[in-house]
């Protein structure tokens, strides 16, 4: 079972989990506590027995979202959650640490673009008010960061969540909470922030599973067309709710399931058919890349590699000399050129941040996908 509770202690909120120990039925609380004697925030665990300071110094005392405390959060993703060892439990002090170390960063890029939607002022002239954001789940852990942080800033003022029915954990989550519904793992997505700005998130190729009418099975082809046919894009027909206006920005990610000769036919007509056409017009959105982030996972340059991996291939390294992927789309894709601005991951070195668990390729949260909402953000 999981119980999540908040204790206020002079401002500061503090999570704690309750979850059970299948080897002895003790119940292990995992918690962010303050030390009265420095103000020092920790990272701590125990039994009730004792307890062990796993990560000692530089947990923010306040974090955007933590531990599902966001709506848009998925359960297989968030660090705190899916604890189940101490190793989980490094794994989230190193995100939290990674956080930490960016925070300002994060900060100043969350409130300088939604404060004036936490004021419910209008926001400038210039600022975009209706981005679309099309990808794969790399590119849906940006749109959860960004939506979680305006969420924690009480500056979202309409959201649709497509969650799946049904949405079974990755075969190496020896525990799995939540299988469906809310937090287990959503298709398309939008939020409209209190000053008008507007996300919307849909997948480039279909659904993972569900109902395929809801769903866009070819995004690129689609824009490809109106291109083509108008010099104009839009949002389709498969947003969680209906944009209020026209696209003012494009944000697109390839990421991670197509092979290099694949990955490399999407990008070329990405950037020849569709970006390069758009930022010639003066009536086109901005066009936003975002590099697909590093897989750290224990192979010769980190990939997934196809037709299966042993146990040892599936535990992810803390550092990998180059991330293939990202250096052919930044072959193709060129800031300037072919799209507006392009945001790399920068993450050759955050391997230890992963989900783990047989997955070293998203990133448990928070961490290193809020570094990237943050600038993607400021790129608007």
């Amino acid at each position: 079972f999981l119980v999540i509770y908040t204790i206020n202690n002079d401002g500061l909120a503090l999570t704690v989990n309750l979850l059970p120990d299948n080897k002895n039925n003790t119940v292990n609380i995992t918690a962010i506590i303050l030390n009265n004697s420095n103000n020092t925030p920790s990272l701590m665990h125990g039994n009730g027995s004792g307890k062990t300071d796993y990560y000692r110094n530089n947990i923010p005392a306040t974090m955007g979202y933590y531990n599902l405390s966001c709506p848009f959060e998925w359960y297989k993703f968030s660090c705190a959650a899916i604890q189940d060892n101490q190793f989980d439990e490094q794994v989230t002090a190193a995100s939290l640490k990674y956080y930490h170390q960016h925070r300002a960063e994060i900060w100043v890029a969350f409130e300088s673009v939604l404060n004036t939607a936490q004021t419910h002022n209008p926001p400038p002239p210039q600022q975009p008010k209706h981005i679309f954001l099309t990808g794969d789940s790399l590119l849906r852990q940006v749109f959860i960061s960004i939506a979680c942080h305006a969420f924690s800033l009480n500056a979202v003022e309409r959201s649709e969540i497509q969650w799946r029915k049904k949405s079974p954990c990755p075969g190496g989550h020896t525990k799995c909470a939540i299988t469906g519904g809310p937090q287990s793992g959503f298709d398309a997505a939008s939020v409209r922030f209190t000053n008008g700005m507007e996300l919307h998130y849909v997948p480039h190729q279909g659904i993972a599973n569900g109902d395929w009418s809801n769903a866009e099975p070819h995004v690129l082809q689609r824009l490809m067309r109106q291109v083509t046919n108008s010099g104009q894009i839009d949002f389709g027909t498969k947003t969680a709710f209906p944009p209020s206006g026209p696209m003012d920005v494009l944000v697109y990610n390839l990421g991670a399931h197509e092979n290099t000769t694949k990955s490399r036919e999407m990008l070329t007509s990405f950037a020849l058919d569709i970006a390069t056409p758009l930022m010639k017009s003066e009536q086109g959105p901005k066009i936003v890349y975002v590099t697909t982030p590093t897989a750290h996972f224990n192979t010769t340059d980190g990939q997934w590699q196809d037709g299966g991996m042993d146990d040892k291939e599936k535990q992810c390294v803390d550092r990998i000399s180059r991330n293939p992927r990202a250096e052919l789309e930044k072959q193709i894709i060129e800031a300037g050129v072919n799209v507006d601005v392009l945001i790399d991951y920068d993450d050759l070195e955050l391997g230890a941040l992963h989900v783990h668990k047989g997955d070293c390729l998203h990133y448990c949260m928070p961490g290193a996908a809020d570094l990237v909402g943050a600038r993607l953000l400021m790129s608007f």
